[in-house]
């Protein structure tokens, strides 16, 4: 793939001069009591200020749905190192509650316009693997519902356009796939049992 044909997919975040933050790995729901992964990468330019990690919502700011165990997987030579961060639940200005984690020294790499087809060497790889940042956090959650959370993360250099963020329900159902799986074989092949 060639740069302009990136520009045009992506937008030239890098000549903005200001990182701009993309989800690249995210699960489909947060399930309480299990660890629910996240994974961005920086689409834009380098920054040194680093990054905050949010997840907020009307459930989240009445208590009935928490957060515990936030962790920062960190790309050391290769190997991953889970590093636990406070992840705190905070006041916003309007009064209500967020989790926050604040990373301010965190180095946000330039993208690399690299195409994964080409031939590229170890230390390319390596770098290209290095500049994904990638979280895990456990969710606490025991009702029937299931209710929204926003999960946002931000640049310090860039907070308002250079965000990453999803809204993402949460089940107090720790077998949420199986059930759903069921679910869909009996819409695929009638209820036949």
């Amino acid at each position: 793939m060639k740069m302009d044909e990136i520009k045009g997919i992506l937008g030239d975040h890098v000549a903005s001069g200001k990182p701009y933050l993309k989800m690249i790995s995210c699960g489909e729901i947060m399930i309480s009591g299990l660890p629910y992964s996240f994974s961005l990468q920086n689409i834009g330019a380098a920054s040194n200020e680093g990054l905050c990690v949010t997840i907020s919502g009307d459930d989240v700011d009445s208590g009935r749905v928490r957060f515990t165990d936030l962790y920062y997987l960190k790309n050391v030579d290769g190997k991953i190192v889970p590093q636990r961060t406070d992840f705190f639940l905070v006041p916003k200005k309007d009064g209500k509650k967020l989790y926050q984690a604040r990373f301010t020294d965190m180095k946000l790499e330039e993208f690399s316009t690299g195409s994964a087809f080409e031939k590229t060497t170890e230390e390319e790889f390596i770098q290209a693997v290095n500049s994904q940042i990638s979280f895990k956090v456990t969710p606490l959650f025991d009702g029937d519902d299931m209710p929204e959370v926003m999960l946002s993360i931000y640049p310090f250099a860039d907070p308002i356009t250079g965000s990453a963020t999803e809204w993402k329900k949460v089940t107090s159902d720790q077998d949420y796939f199986l059930h759903n799986l069921k679910k869909g074989r009996r819409k695929m092949f009638g209820n036949r049992r």
